[in-house]
């Protein structure tokens, strides 16, 4: 079917429900579902390759596939291989969202066209859940949320304070830097909450915990008021008794298995009747030759995995 240059990972709701996919690029942007219950095949082509910029989706015709509606990708002019990264120097420089996804609050360096999604927009500071003693903080606009919580892989999320983009990355680097609040999580730490036994208790009086120390220490912020969300029920991940192994992402290696769900960007897969997972964002950049079939010769039901299923 060609190469495929992967572009993106997005989670969107397809008839109702929460979705992982894989955007890519092939003349144009398309979507490839990952759908628990059904057969995934391809083979990782040589290379890594830049995947373009974001712009405005009114500055450019090119159809894209589901990326929010205000914003599009332009797939690099000049097709680069790059050694690391996502971008080449010239698309780097060319990306809108650069400079936001850069930004503590102390100084605006956005395109102007950009300005008001920030300054005049409801942005919150939210506190998300991976598992016990597991709490991170983060920035999300009112229309990001539950998806940018759903594509992080949380247990559990929720808002805590309100404001705009400038004010509400202030406070989250603050709260970074006094409370020593996780600001990301490693891969391994999110692996783990694939097949860990979730203790439900413990982790809600932990998140809860380290919101009532935020509003004793800082009482001027604007808090808001929201009950917390179980993001758990959206993956729908099967439970497993052991560590799912690793799936390797390098030149020439073909992935073959059946999608038993996905959580963030790790995708579950049934290989040789032994579950596995696949980090979706280390494929970012790679040229993918998907087979037409996804024929696989594995089990077509959960019963395979007697012994270590329930």
């Amino acid at each position: 079917m060609g190469d495929n240059l992967v572009s993106a990972v997005e989670w969107w709701t397809k008839k109702g429900k929460w979705t992982c996919s894989l955007i890519y690029y092939d003349e144009f942007f398309k979507q490839l579902w990952l759908e628990s219950d059904t057969n995934l095949s391809f083979n990782i082509q040589p290379g890594r390759y830049c995947v373009g910029y974001t712009t405005l989706s009114s500055r450019t015709p090119k159809p894209q596939a589901s990326f929010e509606p205000w914003k599009a990708m332009e797939p690099c002019p000049l097709e680069t291989e790059i050694k690391s990264g996502n971008n080449c120097s010239s698309c780097y420089r060319a990306d809108l969202l650069k400079p936001c996804l850069l930004c503590d609050g102390t100084e605006c360096s956005a395109d102007s066209s950009l300005r008001w999604f920030c300054q005049d927009n409801v942005v919150y500071v939210y506190l998300a859940s991976f598992g016990s003693n597991r709490v991170k903080v983060g920035v999300a606009h009112n229309k990001r949320i539950p998806q940018r919580w759903i594509e992080q892989g949380a247990n559990f999320a929720k808002r805590i304070i309100v404001g705009n983009g400038m004010e509400v990355r202030r406070i989250e680097k603050i709260l970074h830097r006094e409370l020593n609040i996780l600001s990301g999580l490693k891969t391994s730490q999110k692996v783990d909450t694939l097949w860990e036994n979730q203790n439900i208790q413990a982790e809600t009086q932990v998140l809860t915990k380290v919101e009532d120390e935020i509003k004793k220490r800082f009482p001027e912020f604007t808090f808001f008021q929201e009950s917390l969300q179980n993001l758990s029920q959206i993956y729908n991940l099967p439970s497993i008794d052991r560590r799912p192994l690793q799936l390797k992402v390098k030149k020439n290696q073909q992935i073959s298995g059946k999608i038993l769900g996905a959580k963030g960007s790790l995708l579950l897969l049934n290989v040789g009747k032994l579950p596995h997972y696949l980090n979706l964002k280390q494929l970012v950049g790679r040229k993918i030759e998907l087979n037409e079939t996804n024929a696989i010769n594995i089990q077509t039901t959960l019963a395979s995995f007697s012994g270590f299923i329930s």
